[in-house]
C-alpha cells in the first residue's frame, strides 16, 4: 500500500514537472546596461548559461546616445515616480513567446526559478524593482510604448536533438537512485536501529522509530540534493569529474565484492560515529530523536553512498526548475523505497527483525555488486552520452 502510494506520488510529481514546464513558451530577454558595470556582467553571464546566449540582447548604454535615450525612456513609461538617484542599471526587459511580460530593474535574484516565474505568461506586465518589489499593469498602451522601446524579442532557437529534456535523462537517474536504494551501508544502519529499537520496546516502537527515520533521510537527502544541483548548474563541466570519480568508487564497490564479502568505505572515525548515533536514537526510541538520528546519519553516510546521488545531481542541473524538483523527488523516493520495505516486513508481515538483519548480512557483498554495476553503467552514459 505505502509501496504504492509513493509511487503514484513520485509519478504525479513528474507529470507536473511536465506540464509547468510545458505551460511555459520561449523565453528571451533584452538588457540595457554596460559592460563596465559589474551586474550587468554577471546578469549576463546567468542568463546566457540559464536560458542560452541567443536568448538574450545586451544593449550597451555607455558611449551609445540612443540606448541611453532609450533607457531613460523605460524608466519615464514603467517606473515615472522613481527618483534619478534609483534608476540603475541592468534594465531588463522579459518576453514570453515574443511578447513583453515583464520589466526588471536591477538583479533582484540569481535564480533561475526567479526569472522563470516573471517571464510567465500574464494578461498585463510585471514591474519589478531592484529590491523585489513588484506590481502588474494591466495597461495596453504602456505595454505598447514599452514594446516599441525594447524592440522585436530576441528568437532562441527550436531545441534540437542535442536538447536535454526530461524524458532523456529519466532512465539514467532512475537506474541512478536504484543503485543508492540498494546501498549497503544505508541498510546497515537501518536495520540496526529497527533491531535495537525493537529490544527496547516492541515491535510498535520500532515502526515509529523507523518511520521517523526514514522520514528525516528523505528530507535530508532531498535538501542536500538542491544544493548539488545548484553547485552543478553553475560549474556544470563539474559532472564530467564526478561521473569519472563515480567510475572509481563503482568499480571498486565491484571489485570488493566480487570476493564475497562487503567492505565499508567509511572511515573508521565515521563509522564509529554512526554506530552510536544508532545506539542513542534507539535507546531513546523517541520519534523526535530518530528524526534528528536520521539527519545526522544521513551526513555521516555521505562517502559511503553519495556516488550516485552526485552523478543523478549533475544530470538534473540542466533541466528547467519544476523538472528538476520533480525527478528529484522521485529519486528520493526509490532511494527510501527499500526501507519502507523493511519497515513492513516487520510491521504488517510480524517478521522479526533479526530474520531481516541476517538475510541483509548474507546479501551485502550482492547488493553492493548491484549497486556498483549500476553506478559504472550511469557514469559510462554521463561521460558518453550526456
Amino acid at each position: 500500500m505505502l509501496k504504492k502510494a509513493a509511487a503514484t506520488t513520485a509519478l504525479v510529481l513528474v507529470v507536473l514537472g511536465y506540464s509547468a514546464a510545458s505551460a511555459q513558451g520561449s523565453v528571451s530577454f533584452c538588457i540595457y546596461g554596460s559592460a563596465s558595470c559589474m551586474a550587468c556582467a554577471q546578469l549576463k553571464k546567468f542568463l546566457t548559461e540559464e536560458f542560452g546566449s541567443d536568448a538574450l540582447r545586451f544593449n550597451e548604454v555607455y558611449g551609445n546616445e540612443t540606448n541611453a535615450e532609450k533607457l531613460d525612456r523605460i524608466y519615464d513609461l514603467a517606473f515615472p515616480r522613481l527618483p534619478n538617484r534609483d534608476r540603475v542599471i541592468p534594465v531588463t526587459g522579459v518576453f514570453c513567446d515574443g511578447r513583453l511580460v515583464a520589466v526588471v530593474v536591477g538583479v533582484p535574484e540569481f535564480d533561475e526559478s526567479f526569472w522563470r516565474d516573471v517571464a510567465s505568461p500574464r494578461e498585463g506586465i510585471l514591474l519589478v524593482l531592484h529590491n523585489g518589489t513588484a506590481v502588474e499593469r494591466n495597461d495596453p498602451q504602456l505595454i505598447s510604448s514599452l514594446e516599441e522601446v525594447f524592440g522585436e524579442a530576441p528568437i532562441p532557437p527550436t531545441p534540437g536533438p542535442t536538447t536535454k529534456t526530461a524524458s532523456e535523462v529519466l532512465i539514467p537517474v532512475t537506474t541512478a537512485a536504484l543503485a543508492d536504494s540498494v546501498n549497503p551501508c544505508t541498510f546497515s544502519v537501518f536495520t540496526a536501529l529497527l533491531l535495537l529499537a525493537m529490544s527496547a520496546g516492541g515491535r510498535r516502537r520500532s515502526l515509529s522509530v523507523g518511520g521517523a527515520f526514514i522520514a528525516a533521510v528523505f528530507l535530508a537527502y532531498y535538501a542536500l540534493g538542491l544544493g548539488l544541483i545548484k553547485v552543478f548548474a553553475t560549474l556544470p563541466w563539474l559532472k564530467y569529474a564526478v561521473a569519472a570519480l563515480g567510475l572509481v568508487v563503482g568499480s571498486y564497490e565491484v571489485i570488493t565484492s566480487l570476493g564475497g564479502r562487503f567492505k565499508s568505505p567509511l572511515p573508521d572515525p565515521l563509522y564509529k560515529t554512526t554506530s552510536r548515533l544508532v545506539e542513542w536514537a534507539s535507546r531513546a526510541a523517541s520519534v523526535p530523536l530518530a528524526f534528528c538520528a536520521g539527519l545526522l546519519i544521513s551526513v555521516t553516510l555521505l562517502p559511503c553512498s553519495s556516488g550516485p546521488y552526485l552523478v543523478a545531481t549533475s544530470l538534473l542541473a540542466g533541466l528547467p526548475g519544476y523538472q528538476r524538483l520533480a525527478l528529484l523527488g522521485m529519486y528520493n523516493t526509490i532511494f527510501v523505497a527499500p526501507l519502507v520495505l523493511i519497515l513492513l516486513v516487520v510491521g504488517l508481515l510480524e517478521r522479526r527483525v533479526r530474520d531481516v538483519k541476517v538475510w541483509r548480512s548474507k546479501k551485502l557483498h550482492v547488493m553492493n555488486l548491484v549497486a556498483g554495476s549500476l553506478l559504472i553503467a550511469i557514469c559510462l552514459w554521463a561521460l558518453l552520452v550526456s
